[in-house]
């Protein structure tokens, strides 16, 4: 049994109590399964809207509950935060995952019928000063050298973790690409999962 139905019948009261639509009111987007439930335990799913201004919706059985965008390196995510934890969604085409606090996540795999959204997004960014590299980790070659306050493109978020921050596929100076380390990164428009902070003064 995964972690997430166990702490399911705990969340229920919670959820109920929350902001929620009525059922039949949920916005139009792409239906991702997160877990497809029990006799137990009610089904998640994730509607994905096809705006990437828009909001996306945590399905639990009949209930409907309000997510909030959230700024991520590449591709989406959305939140929500409830009396029994933090609810993140993060995704990029059809790779969608689901976290609930620091629990294992749970893989959302898309809905027969529905197709990808298309609500990737790339983050401008700048250098703290440090390393390209070839891959995403210091095991990869130094292809090149950044300085403070170099303008970046993040292009993909890799899923490597590193001391608390991730490593990115960008692109800099005129169309060249590597990866560089979210914790020598900062966000030119608030803050990136993933990435150091927002831009100090100097670097906007």
């Amino acid at each position: 049994m995964t972690v997430i139905r166990l702490i399911l019948p705990m969340l229920i009261a919670a959820f109920l109590a929350g902001p929620s639509w009525a059922e039949g009111d949920v916005p139009p987007g792409t239906v991702f399964v997160c877990d497809e439930g029990s006799i137990s335990s009610p089904s998640i799913q994730v509607v994905i809207p096809t705006r990437p201004d828009g909001i996306a919706t945590l399905m639990l059985e009949s209930e409907a509950l309000e997510m909030a965008p959230v700024p991520v390196g590449s591709g989406f995510g959305y939140d929500i935060m409830l009396p029994a934890g933090h609810f993140l969604v993060r995704g990029k085409g059809a790779e969608v995952m689901l976290f609930v606090d620091d629990q294992e996540p749970k893989r959302c795999i898309l809905q027969a019928g529905f197709d990808a959204p298309d609500t990737v997004t790339q983050s401008k960014a700048a250098s703290l000063g440090g390393n390209v590299r070839t891959g995403p980790g210091t095991e990869f070659a130094r292809s090149d050298g950044l300085p403070y306050g170099e303008p970046v493109s993040i292009l993909n978020a890799t899923g490597v973790i590193f001391d608390g921050y991730e490593w990115f596929e960008i692109e800099y100076s005129e169309g060249l690409r590597g990866f560089h380390w979210g914790g020598i990164m900062c966000a030119m428009s608030g803050d990136v999962a993933g990435v150091f902070s927002s831009c100090p003064a100097d670097i906007q």
